[in-house]
């Protein structure tokens, strides 16, 4: 004989936000140390850092990845520490999808 559960609780998921961080350049910015930031912060591959940083000099900007919020805030705070070290002017934009 078949038996039919039938769901009593309706459970949400609450899917966490997506934050995309974006890197724009202000004035010349080296390409060693755009690869180096890429590779360092947002951990991506030589290549993939080397086709940013193309993008990045060419543009002026370039989409680095997409988090939750906390992450975000933190690479895009890491990323402009970096470059104010190495003297650098870099803005990071932190939006929602």
């Amino acid at each position: 004989m078949p038996v039919t559960i039938k769901p009593y609780v309706n459970f949400q998921r609450n899917e966490p936000k997506l934050f995309l961080v974006t890197i724009v350049i202000e004035s010349h910015v080296s390409w060693e140390f755009c690869i180096d930031m890429l590779m360092k912060i947002f951990h991506k591959s030589r290549t993939d850092a080397e086709l940013l940083t193309q993008e990045i000099q060419t543009v002026g900007e370039a989409l680095c990845g997409g988090y939750n919020y906390e992450v975000a805030e933190s690479k895009a705070v890491n990323v402009e520490e970096m470059a104010k070290d190495k003297g650098f002017s870099i803005c990071c934009l932190v939006e929602q999808v």
